[in-house]
């Protein structure tokens, strides 16, 4: 190498030199040391160079290979192919892989072929441009695709031949990719038919609007595999019971490439399933008692499972121990008494404790259970399964069929007895639980009757608080009307408790264990009222958005209390008649009468006597509701019973609100007293109940002023009449009781008796009120 006149120039140069001996150095060793085989052949296709691995692999010494025409290396079927395909590569030279896609082969000195991969490319020297091929033996590879090719026929052989199944492989997307003769048979499609088309149209509408065919996709994605048992449908549209199992299939990246299905059909087996559950069910509806029960299981497992011998087992918390059961007949001295099972040492127990079935099909050892042992002895057993049984996730006994006969209960049995155990422990648990809520209803109804033998008269008013005579002779009516089926009419002032007593002659009638139902007649609109009264069936007017029972309906067997029944619409009143006469209603919009049995009881504060003189009340439903007519008396008349209301509201709004009152003054019990209370009994409750909110120690502080600043309001108002409100008031009450009564006064029946006075006091009223005969006469 001639040097320069600049050392930088020098210094590049001998570098360069130096690399490229390098390059070459280790061009040479790749070349000698290569796993391929590698030819330098010129444009001629003569071999020029070759490596030592090309002698190894073709069998050739190096002198044989130089000068070699590279033709000679290909088999003889290939050779009028090559110089074709030389001239082309020499024409346009590139670097070109050649696969064993391409099926090539290398033919060896002894004759013998073997399959190559084939990489050339061309490099250009002083002498013209050359051609490097690299040459691999490629027999493992060619091996393991023949025999995967193989295998593949083989499987293919065994789908094809599978009548049974429906095997078969979905895309991606779930389309139907493969199709064998099984699922032809089972789903009745060929596979021209099918084959591209999507699987769910194997699925029920149902599971199709529910998008299942979808979410069983994502599930075998997601976990690798899925199975189920449900309803798929053939070409004809018939429906089977499938077994199906789908597996994700994967590629060396772990990506998802489609999908496997395997689908039996069970039909037979669900359809001997649906029997015996259908008999367990029906078991459990006719067979409240728990040995019946068994009875019934017993007879619907001997239809699936043959055996000689059933039992069942229940856990006792109390004992930790299980009681056996018999469900087959011919075992009375074994099963004479109770019997009871220890959780170690027996099947039955191993099976409580694991959870988990246990299949013997020969007898056991006597060392690992020797219980069950000695029972199978006993009865000349040799085989049998024993499964647990599990309601709501807690494992209540154990079931077991046994067999005389040594392997006669196998697998397949097992199978059967583990679908059914469910349904079996629901019915038993169900049973139970029934046999449980009888005990206590008997319980309950003991204690009721005792309680009701306890209660005197005075307790069977708990609601209503008094002791005046006229309260008294109300209650009186109430104790005479209520063990009757008569309609009750109620009136009396607003605010007097009505509505409690109509609840007293509910709790004292034979109708006591039914429903109690109220509907006010003033507190909804006209046009709702009927509907509320008979119901609606849907659709029957604008808002009707489903179907409704009326009052009437809800009352069958019980009470009706129709609360302010003189506000009832006269249209709507020959319906209530006809309902009441005939027992029998229509809903609104239905056309199929209603059977109604119903204990009537109507309240007012208004003269329906007089409404209907004024054409405002129908007269026949008037004298329909007043069977038994009560007068509720208003406070005013029942000076004796405010104090004890007085106390009893005291208590019970302190008691609500966290309070201490122990005192009530005298005077401002008299003040309370003195006042008439227009308001009755809802205005004394009101007017309580604010001052127990006003008070702050345990004297009850009253504000009398207001009662004070109302007496002078009425002063004001009844300035110039010839009478107070309260004889106005009181002229009006012994008019109205006198009319009711057709002017009797004396008697059971009488006015005097209704207004809870004595017959002379009466008629001294009545004179200093100026009552006439003629006043109370006239209106009838």
């Amino acid at each position: 190498m001639r040097p320069s006149d600049s050392p930088e120039q020098d210094a590049a140069a001998t570098a360069e030199h130096t690399q490229a001996e390098f390059a070459h150095s280790a061009l040479d060793n790749l070349f000698e040391v290569s796993p391929n085989a590698i030819f330098v052949t010129d444009a001629q296709g003569v071999i020029r160079a070759a490596n030592p691995r090309a002698t190894e692999l073709f069998g050739y010494s190096h002198e044989e290979l130089i000068a070699m025409p590279v033709e000679s290396l290909v088999p003889h079927r290939f050779r009028s192919r090559h110089p074709s395909h030389r001239e082309n590569y020499n024409a346009h030279p590139r670097t070109r892989q050649m696969g064993a896609a391409m099926n090539l082969f290398g033919l060896r000195k002894d004759g013998t072929e073997f399959p190559v991969d084939i990489l050339l490319k061309p490099v250009a020297t002083p002498s013209g441009m050359v051609t490097l091929s690299f040459v691999r033996d490629n027999t493992e590879q060619h091996d393991a695709q023949v025999a995967m090719r193989r295998s593949d026929l083989q499987l293919r052989s065994i789908v094809e031949g599978i009548h049974d199944y429906a095997i078969y492989l979905l895309d991606i997307d779930g389309h139907v990719a493969t199709w064998n003769p099984g699922a032809e048979r089972i789903k009745g499609y060929a596979a021209d038919e099918i084959l591209g088309a999507h699987f769910s149209r194997f699925f029920t509408q149902s599971d199709l609007d529910r998008g299942r065919p979808a979410e069983l996709l994502r599930l075998a994605a997601s976990r690798g595999r899925v199975e189920e048992e449900a309803w798929r449908v053939r070409k004809d549209g018939s429906r089977f019971w499938a077994d199906v199992i789908l597996t994700a299939v994967r590629d060396e990246t772990g990506a998802v490439t489609g999908y496997a299905k395997v689908t039996r059909d069970f039909t037979d087996r669900k359809r001997a399933d649906e029997a015996v559950m259908l008999q367990l069910s029906t078991a459990l509806l006719a067979n409240m008692d728990v040995r019946k029960l068994l009875e019934a299981i017993s007879a619907s497992l001997r239809e699936v499972i043959p055996h000689d011998f059933a039992g069942l087992t229940l856990y006792d918390a109390a004992r930790g121990d299980l009681v056996a059961h018999s469900l087959g007949p011919n075992v009375e001295e074994l099963f004479r008494g109770e019997v009871r099972v220890s959780l170690e040492g027996s099947v039955s127990g191993k099976v409580f404790r694991t959870r988990e079935p246990v299949l013997l099909e020969n007898r056991p050892d006597a060392a690992e259970a020797p219980e069950t042992a000695r029972i199978l002895a006993q009865l000349g057993m040799q085989s049998g399964c024993w499964v647990p049984l599990v309601h709501h996730g807690e494992v209540i006994g154990t079931l077991a069929v046994l067999s005389r006969l040594e392997g006669s209960i196998g697998q397949h049995e097992a199978d059967v007895l583990v679908r059914i155990a469910a349904q079996v422990a629901m019915a038993v648990d169900n049973s139970m639980a029934f046999q449980r809520m009888a005990e206590f209803r008997d319980q309950l109804r003991q204690e009721k009757q005792y309680l009701e033998e306890e209660i005197n008269l005075e307790n069977r008013f708990e609601d209503i608080v008094g002791e005046s005579a006229g309260l008294r002779q109300v209650l009186k009516e109430i104790e005479t009307v209520a063990p009757t089926t008569a309609s009750v009419l109620i009136q009396g002032e607003t605010g007097t408790g009505k509505e409690l007593l109509a609840r007293a002659i509910h709790r004292l009638s034979p109708r006591r264990d039914h429903t109690f139902i109220k509907l006010n007649c003033a507190a909804i609109p006209a046009g709702l009222l009927e509907s509320e009264l008979f119901g609606h069936e849907k659709g029957a007017f604008t808002g009707a958005i489903a179907r409704k029972m009326g009052r009437l309906e809800l009352a069958h067997g019980g009470t009706l209390f129709l609360d302010e029944v003189g506000e009832m619409p006269l249209d709507l009143q020959p319906k209530l008649l006809r309902a009441l006469q005939e027992r029998e209603i229509e809903r609104l919009g239905g056309t199929r009468p209603i059977q109604v049995d119903v204990r009537l009881i109507a309240a007012t504060n208004r003269d329906l006597a007089q409404m209907v003189q004024e054409k405002q009340f129908r007269s026949d439903l008037y004298y329909r509701l007043k069977v038994f007519p009560i007068f509720a008396p208003p406070l005013r008349e029942r000076g004796r019973d405010i104090p004890v209301l007085v106390r009893h509201f005291v208590a019970t709004h302190s008691r609500r609100m966290g309070k201490m009152i122990v005192t009530i003054p005298d005077e401002t019990m008299q003040a309370l007293i003195r006042w008439p209370w227009p308001g009755n009994i809802r205005e004394l409750e009101n007017f309580l109940e604010r001052a127990v909110i006003l008070t702050r120690g345990p004297v009850l502080y009253v504000p009398l002023a207001e009662l004070e600043m109302q007496a002078l309001e009425a002063q004001d108002e009844q300035a110039g009449t010839e009478t107070t409100t309260l004889h106005t008031a009181e002229r009006e009450h012994i008019l109205r009781v006198l009319r009711e009564t057709a002017g009797q006064i004396g008697g059971s029946d009488g006015a005097a008796a209704r207004l809870g006075l004595k017959r002379t006091t009466l008629n001294s009223k009545m004179k200093k009120l100026g009552i006439e005969r003629s006043d109370y006469m006239k209106s009838r």
